[in-house]
């Protein structure tokens, strides 16, 4: 651990760096456009609107508050966002929990990339996998929408869609780079170029590199804390993405390699440093929009996507199970819109995809190849929707929509939305929606074979979900908005294990109904303090399913986060994470994992040495608290995995 002297000694020289590098200029309307990109979304509609105005719950992050908080990746800004929660999983990956339910592979959030689905990896029907990590440096805003999505986007849209959209050729108009490094041996690099050219041809590369020793956390046997092993999560990725356009056509993709180790292996023996797995994954989309009418047009596009998984399992002390398996989906959509006032908007779809999983090769230590745990298989679907976005009076903002979606293996399902957003005073909004969503079954839960412990079901039907929210949406002073939601969700046909002995079998056995309050207020000052804010959110929620809390998640969480403009070219950011204790699942005799409070610090100097240069500089866990995420109860030890203590990540980037 580094002394707090030594601490304080490196955080002073950032103010002494401002005075040397702190520029004559003002801010003004740099933050009034950077206001105004918060302030609105694409995402919850598939159209512009405003935060205030849509029926969703939608939070935004822009790229600007990204730089602020310090994130080193996707997961470090999605734990800041209202409802969400991010934990540690047994297979080297994070978890993403939302509105009090976490998955082993965080299946039911479904995420994208410009609008494209990432749930490439279709025996888990997770994006997870190449995204937990994904850098930040290339992204000009996340979009978050909670709540059921399937009405719009299909199936996986369960209970919130993250959209995450990257910087194209105008946002970059030139060449970036940065180079980043922390505790735990991490490294981080990234170059950006991009132009948009005089003959309509527009052209933006990123490229990341990042690679890490990771955190070696303790797991412990017992109560009594003897230690059985320090195990580490490695980490090399590489991640290139392209966009390239040319009039109203558009191509790109983004192609991910990722190596990384894990706690334990899929019989949950504990893993050693032969354990690693390799995922290969990318995706190529080619689009054009077509004008038909100054009302009319049309957005067509056709996409390829591939997902590769290479991994090496411990399955018993010296013993290897390697497996490699492919996913592909092939598919296009076309969307109509039509624009039949400056108050109304109708949009109508139609998609059509076909999904591969093809099983290469699974074999043991020796050689000798063993039956495969999933069966290949291929499955087709399609899927039409309409919406209407209507704005009957000023004050009055509604949404209608509905998807249709048929699987060749397991039929059809049909999902609706409808909400309102009525401003009944001036600055303040009532909202409510209903919608529905479904989680199709994944190729793992319905064909897993020749497993110990897992046995699939072909006659799995989807999981539901149907919700209902609603809140208010108030600016009482210049600067100040504050939210509140309450949302309550009816989830049946949950895929379950299912058996008192080995090996379990998947069945749509269970149900859950969640409830929960989300609260959010930001302050944004203005004067000699613009560009400061203080901001909080906090979530009351609660799961119960057959008449039990839902296990290992909190009851309360909190967000307190504060940025100080320091002056036009320093500000410093300040993050405290309050969570309560999570509940042990039934039949887990251990305590109950306790609340804890952490701290983060950062400094950030934009735009010196004639605006080409930027620096940060972040403290994690400020305070070195020891805290944990809970382990599931199968792993045979009784301790939790502890989280990493004080860490340090800092930046410099440089853009002509």
């Amino acid at each position: 651990m580094i002394k707090s002297s030594y601490l304080i000694s490196l955080l002073s020289l950032f103010p002494l760096l401002a005075v040397a590098a702190s520029e004559d200029r003002s801010l003004d309307d740099e933050l009034a456009w950077l206001r105004a990109e918060a302030m609105y979304t694409t995402t919850a509609s598939k159209m512009k609107e405003s935060l205030d105005k849509t029926t969703a719950t939608v939070t935004t992050i822009t790229q600007q508050q990204i730089s602020e908080m310090g994130a080193r990746n996707l997961l470090d800004v999605l734990k800041l966002v209202p409802g969400f929660g991010v934990t540690q999983s047994k297979y080297g990956q994070r978890q993403i929990e939302v509105r009090g339910v976490k998955t082993e592979f965080s299946e039911k959030v479904l995420l994208m990339l410009n609008g494209h689905p990432l749930d490439h990896y279709f025996s888990i029907a997770s994006g997870i996998f190449n995204y937990d990590d994904l850098p930040v440096g290339t992204i000009k805003r996340i979009e978050i929408v909670r709540g059921p999505g399937s009405a719009l986007y299909g199936a996986n849209a369960f209970l919130a869609v993250v959209n995450i959209i990257t910087q194209n050729a105008k946002d970059l108009n030139g060449f970036h780079a940065s180079a980043a490094g922390g505790s735990f041996g991490t490294q981080q690099y990234r170059t950006s170029w991009g132009k948009q050219f005089a003959n309509s041809f527009e052209a933006a590369l990123h490229f990341n590199f990042t690679d890490t020793a990771g955190f070696r956390s303790p797991l412990y046997t017992d109560s009594s804390r003897s230690l059985l092993s320090k195990s580490q999560l490695p980490e090399t990725r590489y991640d290139f993405e392209w966009q390239l356009g040319y009039q109203d056509f558009k191509f790109e993709g983004r192609y991910i390699e990722k190596r990384l180790g894990t706690f334990f292996g899929i019989t949950n023996t504990l893993s050693d440093n032969h354990t690693e797995q390799v995922f290969d994954d990318y995706f190529l989309k080619l689009s054009r929009k077509w004008n038909i009418a100054n009302s009319f047009t049309l957005d067509t596009q056709v996409f390829y996507d591939s997902f590769d998984l290479f991994s090496k399992w411990n399955v018993a002390p010296n013993t290897y199970v390697s497996s490699n398996l492919r996913d592909t989906r092939v598919g296009g959509e076309i969307q109509a819109n039509y624009t039949i006032s400056d108050n109304q908007t109708l949009i109508a779809g139609f998609s059509y995809a076909t999904e591969k999983h093809v099983v290469l090769n699974t074999q043991l230590d020796n050689g000798s190849t063993i039956p495969a745990s999933t069966a290949n298989k291929k499955r087709s679907r399609w899927g039409v929707y309409a919406q209407d976005v209507w704005d009957p009076f000023k004050s009055l903002h509604l949404t209608l929509g509905i998807r249709y979606d048929d699987y060749n293996d397991f039929g059809g399902t049909l999902n609706p939305r409808i909400g309102f957003n009525w401003e009944f005073i001036k600055d303040y909004s009532l909202k409510f929606s209903y919608g529905t969503a479904y989680r199709a079954p994944s190729y793992g839960e319905l064909t897993f074979q020749n497993n110990t412990t897992l046995k699939g079901n072909t006659a799995l039907t989807p999981e539901l979900v149907k919700t209902l929210e609603g809140g208010i949406i108030a600016h009482p002073v210049t600067g100040l908005t504050t939210q509140a939601t309450y949302y309550y969700s009816d989830i049946k046909k949950v895929i379950t294990l299912v058996g008192a002995t080995l090996p379990q079998t998947y069945e749509n056995a269970g149900s859950v109904a969640l409830q929960g309050v989300e609260g959010e207020i930001r302050y944004d000052f203005d004067g000699d303090f613009k560009g400061s804010y203080l901001s909080a959110n906090s979530v009351w929620q609660r799961g119960i399913q057959s008449g039990i809390q839902l296990a290992d998640v909190p009851r309360y969480r909190t967000n307190l986060m504060a940025n100080w403009a320091i002056n036009d070219t320093w500000s410093s950011f300040a993050h405290v994470l309050i969570k309560s204790r999570t509940l042990r699942d039934v039949g887990d005799n251990r305590a109950n994992v306790a609340g804890y409070t952490v701290v983060d610090l950062g400094v950030l100097g934009k735009n010196m040495f004639n605006k080409h240069f930027d620096v940060g500089f972040n403290v994690y866990n400020l305070f070195d608290k020891r805290y944990y995420d809970p382990s599931p109860q199968n792993l045979g030890f009784a301790g939790d995995f502890q989280a990493a203590g004080i860490s340090f990540f800092g930046h410099v980037d440089v853009h002509f």
